[in-house]
């Protein structure tokens, strides 16, 4: 009887759904409908980006640099002024401000940086003509506003003004040369140029050092532009690169052999992010490297024998998943460039300072 009466109560809190279910069902009539009025056209998911996008890692050389079709001005300059048939308000010898200002007579801290010559006359006379229109004459003296930094094994490591057009050769010869040792008698050049680059704007400049100096390749002597950055590898060190997703990236002395396992071992192991099933060995050359996509499951589980690195390898560890292995080179050759910069600025080298000019 108990049973009896909760299904009864069961059935009658479900008249209501049923009728209206019945109501919808009579709706739609006794044919079976179209797809196409019930079908919803679904927009595709959007796929998983597999790796970041990073901005291109190289950049290409000109065969004339930007700064000498249009000079700029800039801190360091020293310029001359003058006013036509006025040789009492001649003044020499006037240094463009560090904050990249500039004054004469009434003109008061002008701002000169990034301006042609053109463009600084045009604003002086403007802020003369406030009092007395006059015809405004200014002639450079001294360019010292830009330059380049080359560090490594040079003999003279630093930043040198860039007051004419300078090649990569000729900024070598400007740091005195590359260093040599000596061996039981024998002289030998300490620059590795397989791993040497020129950076420009944060990015490799698309040059192969190693063939402009090993087989006098001149189409890879590039002209440089301000703030250009040259980095000569040492071929004394036996090292790796442990880069991208672990613990503690980095440069890593090699005093024995070891194994691409060991190395993520010693680098901190993988963090958080790190894509743990496939990572990036690069080895040889940075301008023309060789590749192998490991994969660390099948070495972890046993299934295939670890990889004995050799001295120079770097080892990439990604934060996603990659399908296209010029990408990830890319971003791999980028963190590199970073890091051994930085570790040349910050460890091997004293603080730069601008050496005198040739």
């Amino acid at each position: 009887m108990r049973h009896l009466l909760s299904l009864l109560i069961l059935l009658t809190m479900l008249s209501p759904i049923l009728h209206g279910q019945e109501q919808r069902l009579r709706q739609i009539g006794s044919g079976i409908p179209d797809p196409g009025e019930y079908w919803e056209e679904l927009k595709p998911l959007p796929a998983e980006e597999t790796i970041r996008a990073v901005a291109p890692p190289r950049v290409k050389p000109v065969s004339v640099p930007s700064w000498q079709k249009r000079y700029t001005l800039g801190p360091g300059d020293v310029l001359n002024f003058s006013v036509y048939d006025r040789p009492d308000l001649t003044r020499l010898n006037v240094q463009i401000a560090p904050d990249g200002t500039v004054s004469y007579l009434q003109a008061v801290a002008v701002r000169a940086q990034g301006l042609t010559l053109d463009q600084l006359r045009a604003k002086i006379e403007a802020e003369l003509a406030k009092l007395e229109n006059k015809k405004v004459i200014i002639s450079p003296v001294s360019i010292a506003s830009k330059d380049f930094t080359i560090i490594g094994r040079v003999r003279k490591p630093g930043s040198f003004t860039l007051d004419r057009p300078t090649s990569i050769l000729e900024a070598i010869a400007r740091a005195e040369g590359i260093e040599n040792g000596n061996l039981r008698g024998s002289a030998f050049e300490l620059a590795d140029f397989e791993r040497s680059f020129v950076a420009r704007d944060g990015r490799k400049l698309d040059v192969d050092l190693a063939r402009l100096y090993y087989e006098g390749d001149l189409s890879q002597n590039a002209f440089l532009e301000p703030d250009d950055y040259i980095y000569i590898a040492s071929s004394l060190k036996n090292e790796i690169y442990v880069l991208g997703a672990v613990a503690s990236p980095g440069r890593r002395k090699m005093p024995v052999k070891l194994t691409i396992a060991q190395a993520i071992a010693e680098a901190g192991g993988f963090d958080k992010y790190a894509y743990k099933m496939k990572v990036l060995l690069i080895r040889g050359s940075i301008h023309q490297p060789e590749t192998q996509i490991v994969d660390m499951r099948a070495i972890l589980t046993g299934r295939d024998p670890d990889i004995k690195l050799e001295n120079k390898d770097i080892i990439f560890v990604n934060e996603r998943p990659f399908e296209l292995l010029e990408r990830v080179l890319d971003e791999a050759i980028f963190t590199f460039l970073q890091t051994v910069s930085s570790e040349a600025v910050n460890i091997n080298y004293e603080p730069i300072l601008t050496c005198d000019s040739d």
